[in-house]
């Protein structure tokens, strides 16, 4: 069972030297998004600007990962955060963390800042403040990140993959542990499949039980090696994929403010180890897939 919250605080952070008088009323000047400018004067959205030492995320954007690590060097230039925090419904999704979202772009725009994303842990590029979201919405759009850990003085250990960003989507992170670092790739493109399909899965359940606070998840499920092409949104150029079906257990990890976090894994038929599993079965059914042109709206 995981748990279904009313709402959830989704925040991204504008970090800029120039910060606007008003930044709210700013963004209502610029936002071309319809329901961002509904969302803006209402309690599902609310903006302030503190000093850098003030917001609570300095040490979180100087830890976290950059989607361009040239842009880095900006990091000290900084003098002010502006926070854009939603409180978004999960019902709502994705539609009401795409106007956040777009919010955040607008000001950043306006301010010459880049914009970090706390549930996904990156600095989006610079350059990201341009442009308007995409009608379309997909993981790969900067929503979702992947970080890998592991030692090298360890090879025999493997190595621990773990997403970020489907808590704000009232999901649980996804965990892979003891990877063999010859199927990283294979484990990275795991992790991106399921989460496209339990992503969809649990919008259809909220739309299908309105107001419940709590829904199960099964223990074993597939996952499409054809998902990687809807994580990217793009119209297949590659090998579709097989299929292969996983184990979903609680994990023991913690995540901010103790969120779970779902170690995936073996189904428990599979009475070889693990590093088999990883090396002969999702490596050999889940193409990597490291970027595909995304598909024209329809």
């Amino acid at each position: 069972m995981i748990d279904i919250p009313q709402t959830v605080a989704t925040p991204f952070v504008v970090a800029t030297t120039q910060p606007p008088r008003d930044p709210a009323s700013l963004a209502r000047a610029r936002i071309r998004h319809p329901l961002a400018a509904d969302l803006l004067g209402t309690p599902l959205v609310r903006i302030r600007t503190l000093p850098v030492g003030e917001s609570g995320y300095a040490e979180l954007i100087e830890t976290a990962a950059w989607a361009r690590p040239e842009d880095r060097h900006l990091l000290h230039k900084f003098s002010h955060h502006i926070v854009v925090m939603g409180h978004i419904p999960p019902v709502s999704q994705p539609d009401h963390g795409q106007a956040t979202r777009a919010i955040a772009r607008v000001v950043a725009e306006a301010c010459d800042g880049v914009v970090y994303d706390a549930w996904s842990h990156q600095v989006l590029p610079h350059d990201f403040r341009y442009g308007a979201e995409h009608p379309e919405f997909c993981l790969a759009d900067e929503w979702l990140a992947t970080f890998v850990s592991g030692s090298d003085r360890d090879p025999a250990g493997g190595l621990q993959l773990m997403t970020a960003g489907l808590h704000r989507f009232a999901l649980p992170e996804l965990e892979a542990r003891k990877v063999p670092r010859g199927n990283v790739f294979a484990a990275v493109t795991l992790l991106r499949c399921l989460a496209v399909t339990l992503l969809q899965e649990h919008w259809d359940w909220l739309a299908c039980n309105p107001g419940s606070r709590s829904r199960p998840l099964p223990v074993h499920t597939w996952v499409e090696g054809r998902d990687v092409w809807r994580y990217w949104a793009a119209e297949p150029k590659g090998p579709i994929g097989g299929r292969v079906r996983v184990r979903l257990a609680r994990s023991d990890q913690a995540g901010p403010e103790m969120l779970p976090y779902l170690a995936v894994g073996p189904p428990e038929d599979f009475a070889a180890p693990a590093g088999e599993w990883w090396n002969d079965v999702v490596d050999l059914a889940l193409p990597y897939v490291p970027q595909a042109p995304r598909r024209m709206a329809a």
